[in-house]
């Protein structure tokens, strides 16, 4: 497969992971960091790929460029060397959609054994009240959010407009408030998300509870699970790095790319 991004040959500074949860990457945007996500999947090595939702930006698969056809020819063949489950997101095709595209099944939700205890994997998308608002009203934001991102590249702004807006908070409050719940009510020790964007983790009522972000910013996230604990990461493109969020250093290991 030519992919347009050259495979890595040397050693590079990348963690071997048990598990990894990425979401949000909307193949198809404008936004999408398709080219970034291709050198993480060249760069990783995991036993475990959860995709929790929103892979794609259309239900009926719009806006695809050659960039995104090249991500879901290496995730097929990523699918047949590793574990890997695709979660519904509310952007997504539908579930008979799932197995032409990838040769796996759609899943509402994934169950995760992280050191002896249970994690959900569950997009999130239908704990939204966002969701219900007028369709101009969504449109008009995520066009202002694009266009913060055309004019600063760095994406600073469009996260200090995102982090800044009541609307935006609530939304990812309920969700967080809602996993955490459902967390209690299932006897689970953590919930990880996407959907809202908004890579954060953190720990209430002895429930941990990450998201793990999105593709469509500056800088790209994952949830990594290794040693049996799962932690928020940062990708960097250019160094070819994960930095764990909150960590002083940045949290790496040698490793020789994979051949997907």
């Amino acid at each position: 497969m030519s992919s347009g991004v050259p495979l890595l040959k040397e050693a590079i500074p990348m963690l071997n992971f048990d598990a990894v949860v990425v979401s949000d990457l909307h193949l198809g945007a404008r936004n999408s960091r398709g080219n970034d996500f291709l050198r993480f999947l060249h760069t990783l090595r995991t036993e475990r790929l959860v995709l929790n939702g929103d892979l794609f930006n259309d239900h009926r698969l719009r806006g695809l460029q050659e960039r995104d056809v090249q991500v879901v020819e290496l995730l097929r063949r990523y699918g047949e060397r590793v574990h890997v489950d695709w979660v519904v997101g509310n952007h997504d095709p539908r579930p008979e959609w799932f197995a032409g595209l990838l040769g796996i099944s759609a899943v509402d939700e994934v169950i995760l054994d992280i050191g002896g205890e249970r994690y959900l994997v569950y997009h999130g998308h239908r704990w939204d009240p966002s969701l219900a608002w007028p369709q101009v009203v969504i449109d008009t934001a995520d066009a202002i959010y694009f266009a913060c991102q055309w004019l600063d590249s760095s994406h600073r702004l469009a996260r200090r407009l995102k982090h800044s807006s009541k609307h935006f908070l609530h939304v990812t409050d309920v969700l967080r408030r809602k996993a955490i719940e459902t967390a209690l009510d299932r006897a689970l020790s953590g919930v990880i998300l996407g959907h809202s964007h908004l890579a954060c983790e953190s720990r209430t009522s002895g429930v941990h509870y990450l998201n793990s972000g999105c593709w469509t910013e500056k800088p790209s996230s994952f949830v990594g699970i290794r040693d049996g604990q799962a932690r928020l990461y940062d990708w960097d493109p250019v160094a070819r790095v994960a930095w764990q969020r909150g960590a002083d250093a940045m949290a790496s290991a040698a490793l020789a790319a994979p051949t997907v």
